[in-house]
């Protein structure tokens, strides 16, 4: 498919389109007309969510080692480490702090996290790591810890800093990052090709330590309380899109068989 107007908008506009930046009434009504180079925007953009989302967080620990870290099951020089990332990293000291509050209010997991430095203790006392069965353990009862597949909430995460050339944002409410356990969900909105008051939403997921194509098929949900419902799946690359919808409030599921993450209270509406 070719551009219905060859040379109506430069690379550069639509860059820094892309950017946030002011640009050109010119640029925004192509965008509009032309399919050829609306495509090409969208898939800028999923290179640009590809790009942040595997640069994101990229030295923070694992869930897993936060977790064990919890659980006093680490060594010596692990917790040392741990714990000085934990004083730079805001995103990391929230992860401990919600695992935390839900091993403090939960009567059974607590117990196994009072319990789990002794025995950890007992374990290197007899030259052994630290056993594999507390970790087990905690991950069945937190598997268990609600009937039927838990729900979790993604946190949204501050905007990453703008280089210089970016500054200039007309509007900073997207893209929107998320986080939630393993996973980072990186959300993009846009005007529709078909017609200029319908939307189209552009997601991205990813999940520590798993490749792309393993997410490939995981159903995502989007509703409103209008009872507008939109299904579409995770492709191979890691993304989904959502085309034609309306402005409103929706509420996003990435439905897995464990669980369901959950962003709520999600505002997509129409851009100037």
């Amino acid at each position: 498919m070719e551009c219905s107007e060859p040379g109506a908008i430069r690379d550069e506009e639509l860059l820094a389109y892309i950017a946030g930046e002011p640009v050109r009434p010119a640029v925004q009504q192509h965008l509009v007309r032309c399919q050829s180079c609306a495509a090409r925007l969208a898939e800028y953009r999923r290179m640009e969510l590809t790009i942040t989302s595997k640069l994101y967080r990229w030295d923070c620990p694992p869930t897993q080692i936060l977790g064990e870290y919890q659980l006093g099951l680490l060594s010596t020089d692990l917790v040392t480490a741990i714990k000085l990332h934990l004083s730079r990293c805001i995103h990391c000291a929230a992860e401990v702090a919600t695992l935390n509050e839900f091993l403090a209010t939960d009567a059974v997991t607590s117990t196994v996290f009072e319990r789990a430095p002794a025995i950890a203790a007992t374990s290197a006392r007899n030259n052994h790591r630290p056993v594999q069965e507390a970790k087990e353990a905690l991950d069945r009862l937190i598997g268990a810890s609600s009937s039927g597949v838990r729900r979790v909430i993604a946190t949204l995460l501050p905007p990453q800093p703008r280089l210089a050339f970016q500054r200039s944002v007309v509007n900073e409410l997207w893209p929107r990052r998320y986080t939630a356990e393993d996973f980072n969900i990186s959300i993009q909105v846009e005007r529709g090709a078909s017609r200029r008051d319908s939307l189209q939403l552009i997601g991205f997921v990813t999940r520590n330590g798993t490749t792309l194509e393993a997410l490939q098929g995981i159903p995502v949900q989007l509703s409103s309380s209008a009872n507008t419902v939109y299904t579409q799946n995770v492709d191979e690359l890691g993304n989904f899109v959502f085309t034609s919808i309306s402005p409103a409030t929706y509420t996003l599921e990435l439905q897995l068989p464990e669980s369901t993450i959950v962003i709520d209270a999600l505002p997509i509406a129409l851009q100037d």
